[in-house]
């Protein structure tokens, strides 16, 4: 935002001192130094500067940072009341690392309110021979030297940082359970597939219980640890308890310095899982099992596909037909394992002959098991059917039905050997069940999807002792656990609301961890939060640098902070709809140059990866292009593009520019980058302009040539992305957006 101008700077023309302040001690007073002497609001400036510092100041948009340079002054080593000025630099008043501020002194103004304040800093560094004083000034910086996260436990794991609306895996019917449902609606939660989670350091082992880190801020619900299954790429709820798996530790609680959850050592736990491999078929009249990967297809559970077994053929005694598939390995064994099938079918019987019961079994061999679940009946006066008798009575499998196995295979896992490399089998079989009945078989059987729930933990009960160091070795070897907990609130600023957005986590870091307060609300804040619901999730466990973690969520946001030079703190950001404020023209201008952005620099196409994965890559991927520059730049298959991956951003860009640029990260970039643009460089030499700063948006009125077409300059809007000040002049570059 434009610099505060006083109103003494509306001339055509000034004569300009400039006024450095150097402030000491508590920093409620300072001492004047100029190019000349001179006397400003009764205070004293001492003419001693010898050099002509310049001041530059940019934003690079692409990128989403900002800088300002620091100043080198060079200093006459004057009497200051009765010594060497630099023997009162470091005397009884101090002055390094204090504040530092510079103002244009128009017309030998006589009070500070006609000046105009360009930088603020401090001065970092102080050195001179005898004649002259070197004084380094640097920026204000209020997040220099500052990592992210500090508190942490003697054992050097750190409390996670962690931003956004997480959710854990659940129950599809109650979010603040863990039980499994097997019906039509069992789905990401079932199958524990949800990876909004952010990683939790275990910190300690006690007794039999586990505790992890989870932040230094109370989660009321929904906080349980998870366990991440490699082989299924899953997250799994572990239980705070020896047996039940559905006993969790839903709210943190206070440990040390900040948060934990508990868990069980043996880490119990419950998913349902699909099958990975069809491996075996053996057909066998009157059943034939079509080749397919059918029964375990699509994420969750699928009604829309099925395995069919076609029933045709004479009637058998004991003959049997089956697929056989594998299961993925997991971690540990089962104390529950249950076989559960989406089903249907229907079979009938003609040329009969005799008299009599026949039965087709439907039998799960999963592990060893021999468990029926169910049996189609034929008999002389039933010759056709599509109820499946089970246990509780029989069910109509005309259509999808969801068949819920009674019995548990836990034992046959245990006895089979190879655990759980043994595999699923089901088999269809012909059954004389009395009598002397004979003929055809006709009809279908369709394995419409297969989920297997494993409750599984780690065996801490075997009894040799090897087997008792293999379970604690599993459990030495984990580093982090997962939490759905929701991340930090803010910590007053907003009335202490959730921080679901990356510029609501910009804000909060600055103020959680800086100097800048929460009473200090940034400029254009209002602006930028009000068009930038650009969802975050974003943790950090391990220290960085805080100044790192604001550029990336500045980057991925679309937004850039900065302090400007009279040390107000302000969000730029290229809005949707641009308010000008200023408009230029030739008599304002000089040493006027116009160019384009250069075509390296311009990105027609972006393959973007986003919604970061709790333990690597990512999630989701957009790939993106611009269509119209495509064309009308004649740009290359593997041309102008660019790969970007979004650690913080969970919002899905779109895959062609949205209408707004605010939309989303592609759009904004596009808007940015997704074409020609033209870039004016320019001295601004009417003191009526001198508040131009970095982030204005500025429009082009009469100019002495129009930019490299036949078009004017009308319709066009330019942001300040660099000033250089200098005394008597100020440098502008201009960027086309």
């Amino acid at each position: 935002m434009a610099l505060t101008l006083p109103a003494s700077f509306k001339n055509n023309s000034i004569k300009q001192n400039w006024l450095f302040q150097l402030y000491y001690d508590n920093e409620s007073a300072f001492t004047g130094l100029s190019f000349y002497d001179t006397e400003v609001s009764s205070n004293q400036y001492y003419g001693a500067v010898l050099n002509k510092p310049s001041i530059r100041e940019s934003i690079d948009i692409e990128k989403s940072v900002s800088s300002t340079g620091n100043i080198s002054l060079s200093v006459a080593n004057f009497n200051f009341l009765g010594s060497n000025f630099s023997s009162a630099l470091y005397g009884t008043n101090k002055y390094i690392n204090r504040a530092f501020k510079v103002y244009i002194q128009p017309n030998d103004a006589t009070t500070i309110g006609d000046c105009l304040l360009i930088y603020s800093g401090k001065l970092v560094s102080a050195s001179h021979n005898v004649d002259s004083i070197r004084l380094q000034i640097e920026a204000k910086r209020p997040w220099d030297n500052i990592e992210v996260p500090t508190v942490k436990t003697d054992k050097n794991n750190y409390y996670p940082i962690a931003y956004g609306d997480y959710r854990p895996n659940a129950s599809q019917s109650n979010v603040n359970s863990t039980g499994l449902t097997f019906n039509s609606n069992a789905g990401i939660d079932e199958y524990r597939k949800r990876k909004t989670l952010y990683p939790i350091p275990i910190e300690e082992r006690r007794g039999t219980t586990i505790f992890s880190l989870t932040g230094d801020w109370s989660q009321s619900t929904k906080a349980w640890p998870h366990y991440y299954e490699k082989s299924t790429d899953t997250f799994l709820p572990i239980a705070n308890h020896e047996s039940t798996a559905t006993t969790m530790d839903s709210a943190n609680e206070t440990y040390l310095d900040g948060k934990a959850v508990r868990f069980h050592q043996n880490l119990l736990k419950s998913s349902f899982y699909k099958m990975v491999e069809l491996t075996e078929i053996e057909n066998n009249t009157p059943f034939n099992w079509v080749n397919n990967n059918n029964a375990f297809d699509g994420d969750y559970i699928n009604t829309s596909t099925y395995t069919q077994c076609t029933i045709n053929g004479g009637f058998i005694n004991n003959r049997r037909g089956y697929v056989k598939y594998s299961f993925p390995q997991l971690t540990g064994f089962p104390n529950k394992l249950q076989v559960n099938m989406v089903i249907s079918g229907t079979v009938s019987i003609s040329g009969v002959g005799g008299n009599g019961e026949i039965r087709v079994q439907l039998i799960n061999k999963s592990f060893g098991a021999e468990d029926i679940l169910g049996y189609y009946k034929l008999t002389n006066a039933q010759t056709s059917t599509s109820d499946l008798i089970t246990g509780s009575g029989a069910v109509d499998t005309s259509s999808a039905y969801f068949l819920t196995d009674a019995f548990d295979s836990d034992t046959e896992w245990l006895a089979s050997g190879s655990g759980w490399g043994e595999g699923l089998q089901f088999n269809l079989k012909c059954i004389l069940q009395s009598g002397d009945l004979d003929g055809d078989l006709e009809g279908n059987f369709r394995i419409f999807d297969v989920a297997v729930q494993a409750d599984n933990q780690l065996d801490f009960t075997e009894t040799t002792k090897t087997g008792k160091l293999v379970a604690s070795k599993v459990l030495d070897d984990i580093e982090y656990v997962y939490s759905g907990g929701d991340g930090l609130p803010d910590n007053g600023w907003n009335s202490s609301a959730a921080i679901t957005t990356i510029i609501a986590a910009h804000r909060d870091l600055l103020h959680r961890n800086t100097s800048y307060t929460n009473s200090n609300t940034p400029d254009n804040w209002s602006a930028v939060n009000s068009a930038k619901d650009w969802a975050v999730r974003y943790w950090i466990n391990e220290p960085v640098e805080l100044l790192k973690v604001l550029e990336k969520l500045q980057y991925e946001g679309g937004f850039i902070f900065r302090f400007n030079g009279q040390g107000a703190g302000e969000y730029i950001f290229i809005p949707d709809s641009i308010s000008t404020d200023h408009t230029l023209s030739t008599g304002d201008l000089n040493n006027i140059e116009i160019s384009l952005l250069p075509m390296d620099r311009i990105v027609a196409r972006m393959d973007i990866e986003y919604e970061k994965h709790p333990i690597s890559n990512y999630v989701s991927k957009v790939i993106a292009s611009n269509s119209s520059t495509i064309s009308d730049l004649l740009i290359g298959a593997n041309e102008n593009k660019k790969t970007i991956r979004l650690d913080a951003n969970v919002s899905a860009p779109a895959n062609s520019p949205s209408s707004s640029p605010n939309d989303d990260f592609y759009t904004y970039y596009d808007n940015i980058l997704g074409d020609q643009k033209i870039i004016v460089s320019a001295d601004v030499v009417s003191p009526n302009f001198y508040g131009i700063d970095v982030g204005d948006f500025v429009a082009f009125d009469t100019m002495p040539v129009n930019p490299f077409s036949n078009s004017d300059w009308s319709g066009k809007d330019f942001i300040v992305t660099s000033v250089s000040r200098q005394v008597g002049k100020l440098k502008c570059e201009f960027r086309e957006v």
